[in-house]
Parts: structure tokens; sequence; C-alpha cells
């Protein structure tokens, strides 16, 4: 009777720490969420500043190689119109000269010297200019070296921010999971009504009447006017998030373009009720038709990484078109997605 008595008293024990027990997974968990929170924005301004670098990079080492090119066709030609007059005078003085220049006999030597003291003076324009473009060639060549090297070592890092991010984004999204999970498990035992989804970040709609593009977990920055390649800049903010994250509409509006580009990849146009322009591209795929009418925070699309964002996360590059042309997005998405 004495073991029952006890076992029954460890068991309540017990159970009057669970909730305690619970409400401690949860500090830890909303701890490391704020805290992967400040990472992730690390690595996106990391990878975005790689990708700048990377672009002016790209675009210095193509004007650099023209530049190769054009020197080696003037050197080429140099060299060409030097070896011409050369031959001229080899054929106006017949063997005498061929003698003079190529036959091993030390008595020809000072015919040979007299000879090439003649085509120098004769031609020193020609070697001058044969001279001037191999240096060229050989600093423009050295340049390009370079470039590849610099080229070469900015892929490496765009590659390693890449990485670093989906990590992050991956642990994020496991992370946002647990913490529904214990939040269910403590209104369970404290018998807590459930509350209402957070404005923002996850389809929920803020006074404003706007809702955030991308479900949790995402990370941005702002990147307007950053460097792209082939001299373009950047023209929106690219908001990463996990391969497949939902994609919701910014405001109520219309869906009225979905089409397909290079650089954009698969791409979506909402005709906002405000009369503004919302521009999504490297979508995965949609969930509406052109023409649907939406509502602010319903679902539109899927997160991806199509057309030239194939090779960096997967992210949403959102535009705001105002007038007919595009504004920073960035603080329009900040007091909504945070």
């Amino acid at each position: 009777m004495r073991r029952i008595v006890f076992g029954l008293a460890l068991l309540g024990l017990l159970l009057t720490g669970v909730p305690e027990l619970q409400a401690s997974s949860l500090d830890d968990a909303r701890r490391r969420q704020r805290a992967l929170r400040a990472e992730l924005q690390e690595a996106t301004a990391e990878l975005q500043a790689a990708e700048a670098a990377l672009a002016r990079a790209t675009d210095q080492l193509d004007y650099d190689k023209g530049q190769l090119e054009a020197a080696d066709r003037q050197h080429r030609g140099a060299r060409a119109a030097l070896a011409g007059q050369a031959a001229a005078m080899y054929r106006s003085g017949g063997l005498a000269i061929a003698d003079a220049l190529l036959d091993r006999d030390p008595s020809l030597v000072p015919g040979r010297v007299e000879m090439a003291t003649v085509l120098v003076s004769r031609n020193a324009e020609l070697i001058e200019d044969a001279q001037v473009t191999g240096d060229a060639y050989r600093s423009v060549l050295g340049r390009v070296t370079r470039g590849q090297e610099r080229a070469t070592a900015l892929r490496d890092q765009a590659r390693a921010s890449v990485a670093k991010l989906a990590a992050g984004l991956e642990e994020a999204k496991a992370l946002e999971a647990r913490l529904v999970r214990l939040e269910q498990r403590r209104k369970a035992a404290t018998k807590v009504a459930p509350t209402p989804p957070p404005s923002g970040g996850g389809g929920g709609v803020s006074a404003s009447g706007k809702a955030c593009i991308l479900e949790r977990p995402y990370s941005y920055v702002d990147s307007w006017g950053a460097a792209r390649s082939g001299g373009r800049r950047h023209q929106g903010t690219d908001v990463m998030a996990p391969h497949g994250a939902r994609v919701f509409a910014f405001v109520n509006g219309v869906v009225s373009r979905e089409s397909s580009s290079t650089n954009g990849g698969i791409q979506l146009y909402l005709q906002g009720d405000n009369g503004v322009e919302y521009f999504y591209a490297h979508l995965s795929g949609y969930a509406v038709s052109t023409g649907a009418r939406v509502r602010a925070g319903q679902l539109i699309a899927y997160n991806g990484q199509t057309g030239n964002a194939r090779y960096t996360a997967p992210h949403v590059h959102f535009e705001v078109h105002i007038g007919g042309g595009p504004v920073n997005p960035y603080p329009h998405l900040k007091p909504v997605c945070g």
C-alpha cells in the first residue's frame, strides 16, 4: 500500500512539472528562433554582396577579354608588317642578303651585322609598334588571368553563402514546425484558447490590409540597385525561403499575367486594387490561374529557383511598380514581413 501511495505521489509531481518542462523547451526554441533569424539575415546579406561582387567581376572580365582579342589582333598585325618588310628586303637583296643573315661562316658576320643594322634602321617604327602591341597584349593578358582567378574565388564564396543560407533555412523550417507543436502542447496542458495567427509572415493580413509574400521562415535585405550581370541593377527585393514554400498575394487584387522568361523564370503579375502592380519571379509553380481575383494573404504560387536563380538559393524576386516603373520594394515589405 505504501508503494502505491509513493508511486501516485511521484506521478503527481511529474505531471505537475510537465507544463514547466514544456515552457522551458518553448523558451529555448524561441531563443534559437531569434538567433537563427539574425544568422539568416547575415547569410542573406553575405550572399547579396557576393553576387553583386561576382557580377561586377564577370562584367570586367568580359570587357578585358574583348580588349585582349583587340590587343592580340594589333600585335599580330604589327608582327606581320615587320615580317613583310624583312621579306621585301630579302627579295630585293637576293641571295647575298640571305647569305649575310643565315650563313654560319664567321667571315660573313660583319655582313650579317650590317644587314641587321639596316633592317632595324629602316623598320624602327614597325619594330616599335610590334614591341608596344606585345607589351599591351601581355598587360591585358595579366588582367584577364587575375580577373579569372577573382571570378573563381567569388563563385566559390557565393556557393558557400548559398549552402550556408540553405542550411539555415532548413533548420528554421524544422524549428518553426517544432514551435507549433510545443505551442499546441502548452495550450493543451494549460487549457489556453488558441490564438489567431500573427499578422504577416504566413498569409496573415496586417492592419494595413497587406500580407507578407512568403510563409516563414524567410530572410531578406535591402538589395535595391545592387550590381547584376550585364551591367544591370537589381530592381527588386529577393526574399529567401525554402524551395516550395507558399507564396501569398501581397494585397487584394487580380492575377493579371503569368509568364516565363530567361532571367525571371516562372513569373506572376498581381494588379492590386490599390492601383499598384506587384511582380513575383523565380517561382516553381502557380496556385491560381490568370485572371483570378485574390485577397491579401491568399496562396497564389510556390517558391523556386527558376530562370537565372538556378545557381543561387531559392527565393522570390519581388518588385513593386508604381506609375509604370519599379520602386524599391523593401520599404513596402518591411512593415508587413518584419
